[in-house]
């Protein structure tokens, strides 16, 4: 008998009456409708949640590469997760493989040196230092914005790899209500509830997602069938909610709070690897943060935050495949606590200096077994960046910054890193850009890399690159934007067998990833289009081979045809050519052949509701992006959304 069960009724009560309760206030403040400030005296401010505001104008566009997808583009896909609203974008490639993570690549760069942000609050597990795009849902999601290139030095530490920051929806003049609900193979259920409102100077912004499964299918070998993926099933439900107050137009509080509860399971290696049999009994995540926004006069603004994020994890290994035997539990209890400021200072038409200051306090406690004792190690980080923006020659505009990154170790020496940015911006008019920018970035070790009993090295060294980009825009007609990019790194983190068979982790070395990437948009009447390119030049140079799973070339596409108003068909495809993954600890080389695989979505309109049907993998195409654990083959699923008061 195993010792876990499904998600059962008690559960899903449970979501349904957290649904009622976020719902209940917006039928109270609707009543009062008419009571509201029809004349609106004061303009409420919309910048709380973002870090740095960017424009998709190219005379916007700061001297990085920033995509921006709005809430428009996001819905097109129904999505679930973070995972799959993402991984059409530019430069993007989202991997999936051991311990059922759903990893994000940013021109190359993996999700353990990449920054993400949820309105403007730091999400990662802070002993392995990394995210998992699975855990964030897709519900509630008002834009993306995604930096690579020589990013801006006001996100603070660790960004080496680039930034991505979450918007979620704000509350505006009119309550909203929205539900979502789908059904796909499997029982793949997902239900949720999106709610806004204001009352006076009073807002709240709320959702609720529940979602479960029995797991997914994957294609046979020959791609003629579907094979049910063992040990493949999740639950997972996402609360948030936001409470805002404006004592004036110009300035602003938020309070915002969220829990994330899951359960799943972790399907074993096929081949490669070797077959292992875990399951998260729970993966739980408690945010708590508050801050807000103030005019400081002369078009000078300052945004705060305070915050805290506490993970509750508990991991079971058994013997045998029928998950009968446990062989041990490993519970983790980890926090992150900090907070930032980051000041926009007006002090010309010409020049504006921005300011930030960020500390964060990453304390972990891990017990490999319910019989061992608990360990426990913690960590500070400290970052002040600044920044001077300066407009010449009405065309020309130059940013250079800094920023001092400092790391307050658990044991051993303290590190720190001083890392610079430079950049030319040239806007010969309102519909061109052209960009060309230059910086340093670091990323800290973990403290699982420095403080793990078995393979810890409190010696290690910060990783550290420099990036250089010469990029451009174009916005007339259709909106293109690219550029080529040349990054070198050394000291990358890495685990290595020893002699005597046990592993590691070590600073390797030297390595590269040059490269190009194009973006076209166009729009007409019945098409709207996308088409992404991104080439990669990559190596190890220290071990002399290419990156692990990382293909040269990556094109994705985007289509919808408008076949009547109200009747919208979506394509949405996405290529890789051929990588190839090194297993340190065999010397094994394995191939990870190309692929393609083709999603569609096709959707119908009503004036207050929209129904889908959404097909996965069209083609049942048998692929990996990471050897022994093939992705999702041909699936099919069904929803609708309802918008009960008002319209997103």
């Amino acid at each position: 008998m195993k010792s876990y069960s499904h998600p059962g009724k008690s559960k899903f009560m449970f979501t349904l009456a957290v649904l009622v309760f976020l719902a209940f206030p917006l039928f109270i403040f609707s009543q009062k409708e008419d009571e509201k400030e029809k004349k609106k005296e004061e303009k409420i401010p919309k910048i709380t949640e973002e870090i740095l505001v960017v424009g998709k104008a190219p005379k916007e566009l700061p001297v990085s590469t920033v995509i921006r997808l709005d809430s428009t583009k996001i819905e097109n896909l129904k999505p679930l997760d973070l995972s799959e609203a993402i991984k059409y974008a530019p430069g993007v490639m989202v991997t999936f493989g051991d311990k059922d993570e759903y990893n994000l690549k940013l021109r190359g760069m993996d999700s353990k040196r990449i920054v993400l942000l949820i309105d403007g609050i730091p999400v990662y597990e802070p002993y392995y230092g990394s995210f998992d795009l699975k855990t964030i849902s897709a519900g509630g999601i008002d834009s993306l914005q995604i930096t690579t290139g020589p990013s801006s030095v006001l996100y603070g530490p660790n960004t080496l790899g680039g930034i991505v920051n979450v918007i979620t929806r704000r509350p505006g003049p009119d309550p909203k209500l929205s539900l979502d609900a789908s059904y796909g193979e499997r029982n793949t259920r997902s239900l949720g509830l999106d709610s806004a409102f204001q009352w006076k100077r009073l807002a709240f912004a709320g959702s609720a997602y529940y979602q479960d499964s029995d797991g997914y299918y994957y294609p046979s070998s020959t791609g003629n069938s579907r094979i049910a993926r063992s040990n493949s099933d999740y639950q997972r439900l996402n609360l948030n909610a936001k409470l805002y107050y404006n004592p004036s137009s110009a300035a602003e509080i938020m309070v915002n709070g969220g829990i994330y509860h899951s359960e799943y399971g972790m399907p074993a290696a096929l081949f490669a690897q070797k077959a292992r049999y875990w399951r998260f009994k729970n993966w739980d995540r408690y945010t708590l943060n508050a801050g807000g926004f103030a005019f400081l006069g002369n078009n000078s603004t300052l945004r705060f935050r305070v915050f805290f994020v506490n993970y509750q994890n508990t991991l079971d290994q058994y013997r045998d495949q029928a998950m009968t035997i446990r062989q041990f539990e490993s519970s983790f209890d980890n926090s992150v606590y900090g907070l930032f400021a980051l000041g926009d200072f007006y002090l010309s038409k010409e020049n504006s200096l921005k300011a930030s200051l960020t500390y964060q306090k990453d304390r972990a406690r891990t017990q490999d077994d319910i019989s061992l004792p608990w360990d426990e190690f913690n960590q500070g980080t400290f970052s002040a960046g600044l920044e001077d923006h300066f407009a010449f020659a009405e065309k020309w505009k130059l940013v250079g910054g800094l920023s001092l990154d400092y790391l307050a170790k658990f044991e051993g020496k303290n590190r720190s890193s001083v890392n610079p940015l430079a950049g030319l911006r040239f806007s010969p008019n309102d519909d061109l850009e052209l960009h060309l920018s230059f910086s340093m970035k670091s990323r800290f070790p973990s403290m699982r890399s420095m403080y793990s009993p078995s393979s810890g090295n409190p010696d290690l060294l910060s990783e550290s690159g420099t990036n250089a980009e010469l990029g451009f825009a174009y916005d007339k007609g259709m909106f293109i934007t690219g550029g080529a990019f040349l990054s070198r790194f050394k000291n990358l983190i890495n685990t290595v067998r020893l002699p005597d068979g046990t592993r590691r982790y070590f600073n390797i070395g030297k390595a590269h990833i040059n490269g190009f990437e194009l973006q076209v948009q166009k729009g007409f009447p019945w098409l709207d289009a996308t088409l992404n390119y991104t080439y990669l030049d990559h190596r190890n140079e220290s071990d002399d081979r290419p990156l692990d799973a990382l293909p040269n070339h990556t094109l994705n596409f985007d289509l919808g045809l408008h076949l009547l108003r109200e009747l919208r068909l979506g394509f949405f495809g996405f290529y890789a050519s051929s990588s190839s993954w090194y297993d340190t600890s065999t010397k094994t080389n394995f191939s990870i052949p190309s692929y393609f695989y083709l999603n569609s979505v096709l959707s119908y309109a009503f004036p207050h509701a929209e129904f889908f049907v959404k097909l996965t993998n069209i083609f049942n195409q048998d692929y990996y992006t990471e050897p022994g654990f093939p992705c999702q083959g041909r699936t099919l699923e069904v929803g609708f959304r309802a918008d009960i008061f008002g319209k997103y």
